[in-house]
Formats: C-alpha cells, structure tokens, sequence
C-alpha cells in the first residue's frame, strides 16, 4: 500500500465515529420531526372523530386526564367520540410550540395547545393549555398511551 491510500484509510477510519454519530442525530430529528406531524394528526382525528384511526393509534394502556380532573380509559374516550349526543364539538385543536424529548422506545411530547368548542352538553371548553402527552413504541409503531392537559389561563 502506498501512503496516500493508507493515509486514506486512517482518515477515514477516523472519521466514521463521526460520520455515525451525524446519522444518528439526523434520524433523531427526522423522528422528531414525524412526531410532531403525528401530534397533529392525532388531535385533527380526534377533531374529525375518527375513531378508526383513534382505535389502532390509542395503547390499550390509553389514559387522558382532562384540565377538570376528569379520567378517561381509551374504551371511554373512544365511546365519547363515538356518541353523537356526549363527544365533543372541536372548532379549534391546535397544538403549537411541540418538543419531543424520545428516549428508547417511549416519546414525551409538550405543547401549548389551543382548544375552541364545547362538551356533549353544550358547555364551553375553550381555553389555552399545556399538554403532556406520552406515547409509546410498539410493533415498530407509535401508540399513544397517555395525556394530562393543565390550563394555562385559570
């Protein structure tokens, strides 16, 4: 081997810590990334009632603890969504100001989300929130499986 092709070698061996380490923090981003489109895309089903989609993206371990107190099972939750006459009319659920902090297979989200509408009955709902949402990994899929909305405004 003549000098410049081991010299060549060397760099290269040297600079494949490096060259791993810029992968990994791509593909950190473009997870965090995807996550946030995902938070989107979940609080735009919710909106929708979409129950098809809530039903396979929700845990079986789903848990949503309302502003007021109120706890919710995904079989709960999804009920309410289901019934003309109990779910809730969602003029506005926007969520902003998303970060994603992922360790291994769970994901915690934080966001300022904004809700506009009213409950089953009428009441009004709207407000400005933090929210806490926790999902999950599984099967090679991100499941939702818990949030806790605390109002920003009192």
């Amino acid at each position: 081997m003549n000098r410049v092709t081991m010299g060549f070698i060397i760099a290269m061996l040297a600079l494949a810590p490096l060259t791993s380490g810029q992968t990994k923090v791509a593909s950190t981003a473009n997870t965090e990334e995807d996550l946030k489109k995902l938070d989107h895309t979940w609080l735009d089903s919710e909106k929708r009632y979409d129950i098809a989609f809530c039903q396979k993206f929700f845990a079986d371990s789903y848990v949503l603890v309302l502003a007021g107190g109120e706890v919710y099972s995904k079989e709960k939750w999804l009920g309410i969504l289901a019934s003309p006459t109990e779910r809730p009319t969602l003029e506005v659920l926007d969520p902003e100001d998303i970060q994603v902090h992922i360790n291994g297979n769970v994901a915690i989200l934080t966001d300022h989300t904004t809700i506009k509408g009213h409950d089953g009955k009428g009441n009004r709902m709207d407000g400005e929130y933090r929210v806490f949402r926790v999902l999950i990994k599984q099967n090679g899929s991100w499941k939702a499986t818990g949030v806790v909305m605390n109002p920003l405004h009192r």
